[in-house]
């Protein structure tokens, strides 16, 4: 990633700091993926080096494990370790602290982490507030690729306007950016139960901490 694209960096800096005061040794943390969850990671990686700690990663992104590997950072897994708390950001964040999450292709990762951490602390610059969901960005659907014929045609019959295939994830699962007019509290889960969908961008109703600037 390259920082100097980064929108918004200064905030988002601000935000990272913030963070990285949380870190104690010993921790196991869940590191999210995006802008602001890597310029978060190179904090905490500073802070690693600086005072010589000991802690492991839980990361959710190709390119959040490489920030661990320059600065040291231990990297765990959700099989054999207990994540204490984990960070991430957010693509748009209702007055609920409801989520769409996933437009770098990572929700399925980030949604572990969060179900496996007591806490999720959600970093967001003052663009990413909505007064509901998807009125800036479509919920991303992480699709098994033989299968998006059909995931896209049971989107729309759920209410999407439109579905429009992304591009591949790391997992080499297909996503499907998909726009609905009215996000209610059941879609997340009518989304999850339809085969072939591997997870969605919406995170509705997690035990989530807001911080912002």
């Amino acid at each position: 990633m390259d920082i100097n694209n980064i929108t918004n960096k200064e905030q988002k800096i601000i935000l990272a700091k913030k963070l990285a005061e949380k870190v104690e040794n010993g921790q196991t943390i869940g590191f999210g993926s995006g802008s602001t969850s890597y310029l978060t990671a190179i904090e905490i990686g500073k802070k690693v080096k600086e005072n010589k700690l000991d802690i492991k990663a839980i990361p959710t992104s190709k390119e959040i494990e490489n920030v661990c590997n320059v600065y040291g950072i231990k990297l765990g897994n959700l099989v054999e370790d207990s994540i204490d708390w984990s960070f991430d950001g957010a693509d748009e964040v209702d007055p609920d602290d409801n989520l769409i999450k996933g437009m770098g292709a990572a929700m399925f990762k980030e949604k572990l982490n969060m179900v496996n951490s007591p806490i999720t602390y959600i970093l967001v610059d003052d663009t990413k507030f909505v007064d509901k969901l998807g009125k800036k960005h479509p919920v991303p659907v992480e699709v098994f690729p033989t299968a998006v014929k059909y995931v896209s045609a049971e989107l729309k019959g759920l209410g999407a306007t439109e579905t429009i295939f992304r591009g591949m994830t790391e997992n080499q699962n297909a996503i499907l950016d998909t726009k609905f007019e009215n996000i209610d509290v059941s879609l997340e889960k009518k989304i999850k139960q339809i085969p072939g969908v591997i997870e969605s961008g919406l995170f509705i109703g997690y035990k989530v901490k807001i911080i912002t600037v």
